[in-house]
């Protein structure tokens, strides 16, 4: 039997965190061992309100963290991880001044997978993007909508998708346009037209499930890798090599 991969979730009763839990009742790969949040959930061993209150012992046995929390949280969250040297998935976003440089930092003797979005199917739009190459000389527009709670905006999806686009059409675009209208999960849209036609491609998160697949893909994929710092492009295309 293959051993199973102890797992330590940061925000466990967040949107995301909740995702991740219900998907965790099923997959036998994994071993639900440390959750952080404000109050249990007994879907783990062993829960804690503040990271600085787990044990040494504790952390020694988490073989990789997943992370959806806030920016300042992730702060807090990497020390730990450099006194063990654990993998960690992060899909947090909304990093403000020097944040993205602790992240990266930590790579250097972490194996650190951050990705602004965990869809397979947004990693195949960013794919599709790169196509748009061959009509640079069209004009266009970048749109998200998201869910009311949404803090950042433009999202970090929708950084990602505008810095995608921008690469491959060789030109300055407007950023993003972000609505946030109910209780939307993610629709991104990037509109391309000329004087005779419109080409739009659009990604639309039915459920958070697609993120929470994407985590725990990530997570059984990277307990194999070395330090560094990887991208869906690492995990899409198992033969690209992490940033060193």
């Amino acid at each position: 039997m293959a051993k199973k991969i102890k797992l330590g979730l940061f925000g466990s009763t967040g949107k995301m965190g909740v995702a991740i839990r219900q998907l965790l009742k099923s997959d036998s790969d994994f071993s639900p061992l440390v959750e952080v949040c404000s109050k249990p959930t007994g879907d783990f061993e062993e829960s804690f309100s503040d990271l600085k209150k787990i044990p040494a012992a504790t952390l020694k046995q988490v073989d990789v963290w997943i992370d959806f929390s806030r920016p300042e949280g992730l702060m807090d969250l990497l020390p730990l991880l450099q006194q063990t040297k654990k993998p960690l998935i992060s899909g947090t976003t909304g990093f403000e001044g020097n944040q993205f440089t602790k992240v990266e930092a930590a790579s250097k003797k972490n194996p650190v997978f951050w990705a602004s979005n965990m869809s397979v199917g947004l990693w195949t739009v960013r794919q599709a993007i790169k196509a748009l190459s061959t009509i640079s000389h069209f004009d266009f527009a970048l749109e998200e909508i998201h869910h009311t709670q949404k803090k950042d905006n433009p999202s970090g999806t929708a950084v990602t998708l505008h810095k995608d686009l921008e690469k491959a059409v060789g030109k300055k675009i407007p950023p993003a346009v972000g609505h946030r209208l109910g209780g939307v999960f993610g629709i991104h849209t990037i509109t391309a037209a000329s004087q005779s036609e419109m080409i739009k491609l659009e990604h639309n998160a039915l459920n958070r499930t697609v993120f929470a697949e994407g985590a725990l893909k990530a997570a059984k994929w990277i307990v194999k890798q070395p330090s560094g710092l990887y991208s869906m492009d690492d995990l899409m295309k198992p033969t690209s090599k992490g940033k060193k």
